[in-house]
């Protein structure tokens, strides 16, 4: 009985780390550990004079790969920095975009590093992702889309939420064709890799990390559920025949190793920070390499970055790389109407702030200005896009754009400033209360008198190396917020900057009568809606003289 118990155990310990490594992939990123603990070494105790030492960490690249049998040239169509630490018992996994621009010595160009493999092999790869991170790597893991099919099949499928309709055409000759609906279902092992794949325009590269993560993920989990011991023999020779590796025999160990007190193991995960560019009319994912560095040691210690997006990446570049990136010889209208991030506002919820895709930047203000929501309230969102290199507002037409929840959203034609009305959030039944009766000392109400304040003070023009304002200078009439896109801080020189002012009546003045593009800011181009306190304003001014009157 005692050894059957060992046996189940072992037979767990195996899973773990089968789950733990397969999270940092798309495919069976574990496969190594069948190839270790395949054959002799699965139930037994293997011991050898060179121990691992399970102090010291493992890192190594996750490489996920469309390679046929037979076949020497590949590009990788996923990228992971897989580190475990035996000590602390944290496994970090850092997924480098596949569009990350490198360079390649003995070339001037530019390159995506998912072509690395193809064009140098798996060392130069490697050297590539220790100069982007600073981690060191042991070796190296790949496997291709067959295998990850074949052990999601095994498992008997995956239960995921499909965030929405996705549809698009690979031009692969197998897996070329992605066809899901929305909602939740148990996904095959086709499926789910289609679901891994789908990449769309909203945030292209970036979103399909998140769903490789997402995959994993409950892959990683259902690996550790007690049904899939009895799948371990027909699943580890599939994991075997589908990977390769030179990680050595010492490394194995110490994953190996480490699997029998990591029952309660902490993963976490983080996809390279950056921003999306245009070199030479190809788009690019760039990062900070010094910023890369330190979110790299900090995924190490656990510590994971609240921001994908990275608006510090065009100050950080290269003077060299920053005469490349003029404007693409043809600009091409936004189409993207649906605006990702911003929702139908819950209670107790954070308002969203800045949305990002891959053709255009946009900040998000609220009125009213709450730290959270609440119930019962109307929420109004104005959002201001900025198009990204390569892209247009011209051609969009009004009312374009849409927002997840809203009952109205209105642009107008050529513009990226959208107005979302949200309606009121539901709250709890109110209870019934006695009908008011004035009394005698009830006192008529003062009517409010309309704000005759039209120029806007405190906004400061950007200037280069100089933080930007975040309130406006305070009137007797009204106070206000200052919300700035691009959100540099400090400004960068040569960019446009759209500063989104909110204003808020005081006691006794109310928006209701100000007219349209009544408000005005100083070395800006300014605008609001009718009876709207929301004013947009544009650096630098166009030749015009758009000084305001008090």
């Amino acid at each position: 009985m005692a050894k059957k118990r060992d046996k189940k155990k072992k037979l767990k310990r195996v899973f773990i780390i089968l789950a733990l490594l397969i999270a940092g992939l798309l495919v069976g990123r574990a496969a190594f550990a069948g190839f270790y603990f395949g054959e002799e070494g699965l139930f037994g105790d293997r011991q050898t004079d060179g121990s691992a030492d399970l102090n010291n960490r493992v890192s190594f690249l996750l490489i996920g790969t469309d390679k046929r049998p037979g076949e020497s040239s590949y590009n990788a169509d996923s990228i992971i920095v897989a580190s475990l630490d035996p000590k602390t018992k944290l496994i970090s996994l850092l997924s480098i975009p596949r569009d990350t621009r490198v360079t390649l010595s003995g070339s001037k160009s530019y390159y995506k590093i998912n072509a690395v493999p193809m064009l140098k092999g798996i060392p130069e790869l490697e050297k590539q992702v220790t100069g982007l991170t600073g981690i060191k790597l042991n070796g190296y893991v790949l496997t291709n889309f067959a295998g990850f099919k074949d052990i999601i099949d095994t498992l008997g499928g995956i239960t995921i939420d499909v965030e929405k309709d996705m549809q698009h055409v690979t031009g692969d000759k197998e897996d070329g064709y992605i066809n899901l609906k929305a909602g939740v279902q148990e996904l095959d092992g086709s499926k789910a890799l289609q679901y891994a794949r789908y990449r769309d325009n909203t945030t292209a590269d970036i979103g399909r990390t998140v769903r490789q993560q997402k995959v994993l993920t409950t892959a990683g989990k259902k690996m550790l559920e007690p049904a899939t011991i009895l799948k371990l023999p027909k699943l580890v020779p599939q994991l075997m025949k589908t990977v390769e590796t030179d990680l050595s025999l010492k490394d194995l160990l110490t994953l190996a190793g480490a699997a029998k007190s990591f029952d309660d193991a902490t993963i976490v995960t983080q996809t390279l920070p950056g921003d999306a560019i245009m070199l030479d009319g190809l788009s690019y994912w760039e990062v900070n390499r010094d910023k890369a560095k330190e979110v790299a040691g900090n995924l190490l210690l656990g510590q994971t970055a609240d921001d994908i997006w990275d608006n510090s990446v065009l100050a950080s570049l290269d003077p060299e790389v920053k005469t490349r990136l003029a404007a693409p010889a043809r600009e091409e209208a936004i189409d993207i109407p649906e605006i990702p991030g911003v929702i139908a506002p819950e209670e107790g919820a954070t308002p969203v702030t800045t949305i990002q895709t891959e053709q255009y930047a946009g900040t998000v203000t609220w009125s009213p200005v709450d730290a959270i929501f609440f119930a019962g309230q109307e929420y109004t969102a104005t959002i201001t896009l900025l198009p990204k290199a390569g892209y247009t507002l011209k051609g969009v037409a009004a009312d374009f754009f849409t927002a997840p929840g809203a009952s109205t959203t209105r642009n107008a034609a050529g513009s990226g400033v959208i107005t979302a009305v949200f309606p009121v959030s539901p709250s709890e039944p109110a209870q019934p209360t006695e009908p008011f009766e004035p009394t005698e000392s009830t006192e008529p109400t003062e009517p409010a008198t309309t704000i005759g304040l039209s120029k806007i003070r405190g906004v400061i023009p950007p200037e280069s190396e100089v933080s930007p304002v975040t309130t406006i200078s305070e009137t007797e009439q009204y106070t206000g917020t200052i919300t700035w896109s691009p959100a540099d801080d400090p400004f960068v020189e040569g960019r446009d900057y759209t500063a989104t002012i909110t204003l808020v009546p005081k006691e006794g003045y109310t928006l209701a009568g100000i007219g349209e593009n009544y408000f005005t800011v100083p070395g800006a181009a300014a605008a609001n809606a009718a009876g709207s306190g929301v004013v947009t304003a544009v650096f630098p001014q166009e030749d015009e003289d758009l000084t305001g009157t008090e």
